[in-house]
């Protein structure tokens, strides 16, 4: 027992690391209980990598149906309601006694008196949109109890439920499967590929060797038993995933651990997610080899404008110095939240050929070196962008080039290349090759596609709205490619998805809105001159008849609105 309390002494002595508001060990251990009535199975993972962010939370299958029954998982109350057609759709927040959070998220509709006050909340707002903050009393909720029905809303490509538990004081979300749910799992961590990088350049500047893995149990090696490499430093990353016992869904790892020679040099726990942080999920993993070959490979080093808080232990930035020319041994170790554990080993040797490695800030005459810790700027007489000192991850020999044409209101601009990521938005301003009329300086967009995956509504869009500046069209963004600028006098098209407009024995009605180039800023409907409550599904918008639309003759009137402000309407007049 005096053991005991001294390592207990001991553990509580230890400084707090920052990756995780308080240790694992101190979760409460089933005090969550599972919020559905069905054996969990894991459709996806707390912090997998995912395009330009980690998910937050745990995905609970609901055996490919929506309208399972959603529980409580523990007493508390609802503190939150969120609607929306991206990101977590329909989504509870109950918060608890003991200062955690549970998110219920991709929900179809609340239990009936949540359901009502939500109905009249949005008639109140005259906004499907919802996000409200409730009061303890309003709607208190007791373990175990009915709170809502698993849906596929929002950003969902899938019915499934998405858990998460939160911790009220710091608004992190921690890992889910730290707290005893009941998870079968006594699988170990699966490692399929290594990415070897030169320590001395950077990420970007340079394609990593990709080495796949051989498997003997839990044990993983490379092809040959001496990786022989050209470069005095070395970084790796690893493309790993988890899997629980009932289901073949792949999840990101827990904890990763490297040594060389027996001492650790990085080490990574995703106990929990700053939702500030979350995009860093680009420099957490390698985002230009993703881009590419289409595998996540997660980084053992860490980029020079990374601050994820996800790493306990990390060494000279996790560049390890072959430099001496001797054998040295490596051990990465993978880990998950129930202990299952796997281990990749092999020895490496610095052997140098050719001509000294090139340094980063060495960029050939066609580029500029842009130091990630500085601003930067490209200012031309027809072009401007700049970055911040939190833009980019790690330094870059910047490219652009600009081609005249006729075609579009601007040069086409390419910027750099799209598999180098960033953090920020930054500003671009590309100046217009012809005078503009007033009327149509509100319509300009900068062409450039965005696909659906990095957006949270999986839908993909062609433009980003711009404004004119003078002469120039100027807007934010988020990614390096080609822009060129262009109008966009398009309204959106809304089409009547029923075979007519006898809507007497229909139940419901649907209404797509397709939009040409950006996205669907706005969506109205009114009945009789007054709102009416569409549900709003990707671009499909759903009215479900109630007392609202009584038998008679009425007059239904859509308005469907875009980023630059064209809009479209549609008026239908129709008996019930």
């Amino acid at each position: 027992m005096k053991h005991l309390y001294l390592l207990l002494f001991m553990f509580c002595s230890l400084p707090a690391r920052p990756q995780a508001e308080e240790p694992a060990l101190n979760y409460p251990q089933g005090y969550f209980r599972n919020p559905l009535n069905i054996p969990i199975a894991l459709a996806g993972g707390f912090a997998e990598c995912r395009p330009n962010h980690f998910h937050t939370g745990i995905d609970l299958k609901t055996n490919q149906k929506e309208n399972q029954p959603v529980f409580a998982a523990a007493d508390g109350y609802v503190s939150r309601i969120s609607i929306s057609n991206t990101g977590y759709g329909n989504c509870l927040y109950l918060s608890h006694p003991n200062g955690y959070i549970t998110v219920y998220g991709h929900l179809n509709d609340f239990f009936p008196a949540l359901q009502q006050y939500t109905v009249s909340r949005q008639y109140a707002l005259e906004s499907w949109r919802l996000d409200e903050s409730l009061a303890p009393d309003q709607f208190p909720v007791k373990k175990g109890q009915q709170i809502a029905w698993s849906g596929n809303t929002g950003g969902s490509t899938g019915p499934h439920l998405h858990f998460e538990v939160r911790s009220a004081a710091s608004g992190q979300v921690l890992n889910a499967l730290l707290f005893g749910l009941p998870v079968k799992d006594t699988r170990a961590p699966e490692a399929k590929s290594l990415a070897v990088y030169n320590g001395g350049q950077s990420i970007y500047e340079q394609d990593p060797r990709l080495f796949p893995l051989s498997k003997n149990g839990n044990n993983y090696t490379l092809p040959s038993a001496v990786l022989q490499v050209e470069h005095p430093t070395l970084m790796l990353g690893i493309v790993a995933q988890d899997y629980t016992d009932n289901s073949h869904n792949w999840l990101g790892i827990y904890e990763m651990k490297l040594f060389m020679d027996g001492d650790l040099k990085v080490a990574t726990r995703l106990n929990a997610i700053d939702f500030a942080q979350n995009r860093m999920v680009n420099a957490y993993a390698d985002y230009k080899t993703k881009e590419q070959k289409g595998q996540w490979y997660q980084g053992l080093y860490r980029l020079p404008n990374n601050t994820l808080n996800a790493y306990t232990t990390v060494t000279d930035k996790g560049k390890l110095d072959l430099s001496d020319g001797t054998l040295h041994d490596i051990k990465l170790t993978l880990a998950d939240p129930m202990g299952n554990r796997s281990m990749l080993t092999f020895k490496v040797q610095y052997s140098p050929k050719g001509n000294p490695d090139t340094p980063i800030n060495t960029c050939a005459a066609a580029a500029q070196y842009w130091d990630c810790r500085k601003p930067n700027e490209i200012s031309t007489p027809t072009l401007f962008f700049s970055t911040r000192t939190t833009s980019l991850y790690d330094d870059i020999c910047f490219t652009y080039s600009e081609t005249p044409s006729e075609q579009y209101l601007s040069a086409v601009v390419q910027l750099h290349q799209s598999a180098v990521p960033l953090q920020d938005y930054c500003p671009l301003r590309i100046r217009l090759n012809q005078p503009l009329p007033f009327d149509l300086r509100s319509k300009l967009v900068f062409v450039h596609r965005i696909k659906a995956a990095s957006l949270p509504g999986n839908n993909p869009q062609d433009a980003v709205a711009a404004k004119y500046v003078q002469g120039w069209a100027e807007a934010e963004v988020r990614t390096f490619g080609n822009y060129y600028v262009q109008l966009d006098t398009i309204a959106p098209t809304i089409t009547n998805m029923q075979k007519s407009n006898d809507f007497s024995a229909l139940k419901q009605i649907s209404f797509r809105v397709a939009e040409d180039k950006t996205s669907i800023k706005e969506f109205r409907g009114e009945l009789n001159g007054n709102w009416l409550r569409f549900v709003r599904s990707g671009n499909l918008f759903t009215y479900f008849f109630d007392e609202k639309c009584p038998p008679g003759k009425h007059e239904l009137v859509l308005t469907a609105t875009d980023e630059n402000e064209n809009t479209r309407q549609l008026r239908l007049i129709f008996n019930r």
